[in-house]
């Protein structure tokens, strides 16, 4: 791994937004499982999942977990120095989402704005790279991370059909925090067609085909614009690279599992979580699940998670928490932070 280490800033509150449009994958999947719907929800541990409905993306939900977030806060839209919006859907090529956002937010036109483009990795980047942006612009900043991912996922799809749903998430990060946040990172590009849009951008563009469903040599049914998935091959990066690597930062820093009140994975697969937390000795207790509810929201389901697990007691007292997000690049990131006392709305529905 790649380690890195940042001082002085702290979390100033976290929200999350997410459709009111719930869909039961017991319902949504029995066409495409059959009888066998059940396992291949119990394979998954996604039970329901929020999807956007027309005309709403991650931008509208990041936004308005902002409004949701800043609305009695003491530090005021005209304060915050910059935006940075983790996104792989964003609302177009040009502009970037975090323009835009700033404008909705009424944001000052002197504050900087900028998107990264990661998935499941992207929200503990996002805190990494947010972080330097805070102590270099020595202003809060928003990071905003959301994703509508169930618009590029096929239906007919076994793979991934029951899994992708949709949020945005809001935290504020401020200087002035008294504790060290570690991070390390890892990543293996040689393994990045394990998890892949193929058509849609400048090495294969949009074509007259790119709308149509069909077979693929794994049996997948899919458009050539929709999220291809080799499980298998994601499983085993994660199986066999998260837990070293969460080990090897917790040993660099002089840490265990004991010293710490929560582990924070990122929601992509139940079994998977399952078993991270176990090869770790960490108590299952201390991993909060939100997957079942609200589906895989790829670079959200962090933000997602403190927001419908954590929202009372991140109101009241701090957390020492492990975090880790890991996926699509193939990549990994994992962060040793402080999590609150901050605001914490919960997470908002988008009507």
């Amino acid at each position: 791994m790649r380690y890195a280490t940042i001082e002085g800033i702290g979390f100033g509150g976290v929200c999350a937004c997410a459709p009111a449009n719930a869909v039961d994958n017991l319902t949504a999947g029995s066409a495409l499982f059959g009888g066998d719907v059940e396992n291949a929800i119990k394979a998954t541990g996604v039970r329901t999942r929020r999807l956007c409905p027309p005309g709403v993306t991650a931008l509208d939900l990041s936004v308005r977990a902002a409004e949701t977030l800043l609305r009695d806060h003491p530090i005021s839209p005209s304060d915050i120095g910059g935006v940075l919006f983790v996104t792989q859907t964003p609302d177009h090529d040009m502009p970037n989402n975090a323009s835009r956002a700033a404008h909705l937010l009424g944001l000052p036109t002197r504050c900087a704005a900028t998107d990264t483009s990661l998935a499941c990795s992207g929200y503990v980047y996002g805190l990494w790279l947010g972080s330097l942006m805070v102590q270099s612009l020595q202003a809060p900043l928003l990071l905003l991370a959301g994703e509508d991912h169930s618009r590029s996922t096929s239906p007919y799809d076994r793979g991934t059909a029951l899994l992708f749903g949709d949020a945005g998430t809001a935290t504020l990060l401020a200087p002035g925090g008294r504790e060290q946040w570690h991070f390390g990172f890892l990543t293996d590009g040689s393994q990045a067609d394990a998890l892949l849009i193929p058509e849609g951008r400048s090495r294969y563009p949009f074509n007259e085909h790119s709308l149509e469903y069909r077979t693929w040599p794994d049996g997948g049914v899919r458009r050539p614009i929709d999220i291809r998935m080799d499980g298998m091959a994601v499983f085993n990066f994660v199986a066999r690279n998260v837990p070293e690597c969460l080990t090897s930062l917790m040993k660099k820093h002089g840490t265990a599992p004991e010293d710490f009140d929560l582990l924070l994975l990122h929601q992509a697969n139940l079994y998977m979580m399952k078993q991270v937390t176990k090869k770790l000795g960490f108590p299952l207790e201390k991993m909060p699940v939100s997957l079942d509810r609200y589906g895989n929201s790829s670079s959200a389901t962090i933000p997602v998670t403190i927001c419908s697990e954590l929202r009372e007691s991140v109101t009241t007292k701090p957390h020492r928490a492990l975090a880790a997000g890991f996926g699509a690049g193939l990549s990994i990131s994992a962060a040793l932070i402080t999590l609150g006392p901050c605001p914490c709305p919960g997470v908002v529905e988008w009507v």
